[in-house]
C-alpha cells in the first residue's frame, strides 16, 4: 500500500490550463473519489497519476517518491477503465494473467493469484470464456481481477460503472466497497455519480473547472459545504436554493416576491442586511405548523413524484420552490394549498455574489 501526494499540479494543453493548482492528499489505505460534472478535470488528474498524461506544474509522488517522469509501468499501480479494456481474442484467464506475465512471474504463481482473484469476483467459471461471451458486468470484473492479480501499491479507477445498468451498478459498489475492505489497498477513484462518491469513499474531492472546491468526509461535504456548487452537487434531490435578503436586524428573511419569514431557531447575526442565497435539504422541508422549530410559509403544490416508499414534491412559495420528501400518507395533489415547515436551523447560507458558505454562530 501506498499514499498520493498531488502538489500544485497544473495540467495545460497548449495555452489551455485545465488543472489548476490541484493540491490532494491521499492517505495510504484511503479510497478517495474525484467527482464533478464532465469536463471538470477529474480523469486527466487520474491519467497524470497513472502516467498516462504529462504534468505540465507540480509534483506527483506515490509512496513518498515523485512520479513526474516515471513511466506507468514503475509505479506500481493498477487502472480499471470505463471500457474494460479486455483483449477480445484472449480467454477471461489469459486477460487477467497477461500483465503478470509481461512481468515474468513464474506460471505457478500466477494461476494460484488469477484463481484466487476469480474466487473473490466469483468469476472461476467464466475463466475459460472470452470477452464477447460475457455481460457488461462480467466484463467488469475481469477488468478488476486483471488489476487485483498484480497487487500494486494502488488501484485507479476511470469511471469503472458507467456502462452498467442502474442495477448492475449498485451490485458492483457493493463489490468494489468488499474487495477495499479485503485488501485495505489505497483507491483513487473517478466518477460523475455523487451516489457513487458518496457511498464508497473515505474522502472525496469535488472539482469544478479544474479547481479543486472541497476535499472531505462524504458527511462533511454533504453537512458541511463549502459553497454552492458543492451544495448543490452533493445530494439527490439536489438541495433547495433560494434568493433572499436578510434585515439589518437579522431578525427577518425575505424571500423572492417579497414574502418574508420570521426564521426560527437559527442565528443569521452573520448575514444581517446581505443578499443571500438560502439552501435547504429536501429532508428539511416538511408538512404542516405545528413544530415551534421550524418556520411556516404557505405555498401550492406544483409538482408530485410518488417513489413508492415516499413522495417527492415540489411547493412554489410565492416565486421560490422547495422540494421536499413527504409520506405517501399525506396524498398530496397539483394545485393544493399547503403550508409547509422549514428547518431553517439546519440551512445553508451563501453569498449572493461569490456562492461561498456563510458560517452562522452557533
Amino acid at each position: 500500500m501506498a499514499g498520493v501526494e498531488i502538489r500544485q499540479v497544473v495540467k495545460q494543453y497548449g495555452r489551455v490550463e485545465v488543472l489548476h493548482r490541484v493540491d490532494l492528499s491521499v492517505r495510504d489505505g484511503e479510497f478517495v473519489v474525484l467527482v464533478g460534472p464532465s469536463g471538470c478535470g477529474k480523469s486527466t488528474l487520474l491519467r497524470m497519476i497513472a502516467g498516462l498524461e504529462g504534468i505540465t506544474g507540480g509534483e506527483i509522488a506515490i509512496d513518498g517518491t515523485i512520479v513526474n517522469d516515471m513511466p506507468p509501468r514503475e509505479r506500481d499501480i493498477a487502472m480499471v477503465f470505463q471500457d474494460y479494456a479486455l483483449y477480445p481474442h484472449k480467454s477471461v484467464y489469459d486477460n487477467m494473467g497477461f500483465g503478470l506475465r509481461m512481468r515474468g512471474t513464474p506460471k505457478s504463481e500466477i494461476e494460484t493469484l488469477v484463481h484466487e482473484a476469480a474466487d473473490i469476483l466469483q468469476i472461476r467459471h467464466l475463466l475459460e470464456r472470452r470477452p464477447g461471451q460475457l455481460s457488461g458486468g462480467q466484463r467488469q470484473r475481469v477488468a478488476m481481477g486483471r488489476a487485483i492479480v498484480r497487487r500494486p501499491k494502488v488501484f485507479l479507477f476511470d469511471e469503472p460503472l458507467s456502462n452498467l445498468d442502474a442495477q448492475l451498478r449498485a451490485e458492483m459498489r457493493v463489490e468494489i466497497k468488499k474487495l477495499h475492505q479485503r485488501f485495505g489497498t489505497t483507491i483513487v477513484y473517478v466518477t460523475h455519480d455523487q451516489i457513487e462518491a458518496m457511498t464508497l469513499a473515505d474522502r472525496i474531492a469535488i472539482m469544478k473547472d479544474g479547481h479543486l472546491q472541497q476535499y472531505g468526509t462524504p458527511d462533511e461535504v454533504y453537512n458541511r459545504p463549502a459553497n454552492r456548487f458543492v451544495a448543490s452537487f452533493i445530494g439527490a434531490p439536489p438541495m433547495n436554493m433560494t434568493p433572499a435578503s436578510v434585515s439589518a436586524d437579522a431578525q427577518v428573511i425575505r424571500l423572492p416576491s417579497g414574502t418574508d419569514v420570521t426564521p426560527r431557531g437559527a442565528n443569521l447575526a452573520a448575514c444581517a442586511g446581505r443578499d443571500i442565497v438560502i439552501g435547504l435539504r429536501p429532508e428539511h422541508v416538511a408538512l404542516g405548523h405545528d413544530d415551534p422549530s421550524r418556520t411556516p410559509v404557505s405555498g401550492q403544490v406544483e409538482l408530485v413524484e410518488p417513489l413508492g416508499s415516499e413522495t417527492q414534491a415540489t411547493v412554489r412559495v410565492g416565486d421560490a420552490r422547495f422540494t421536499g420528501r413527504f409520506s405517501p400518507e399525506a396524498g398530496l395533489k397539483h394545485g393544493q394549498d399547503v403550508t409547509l415547515g422549514l428547518a431553517l436551523d439546519r440551512a445553508h447560507f451563501f453569498d449572493a455574489e461569490t456562492g461561498e458558505a456563510i458560517r452562522l454562530a452557533a
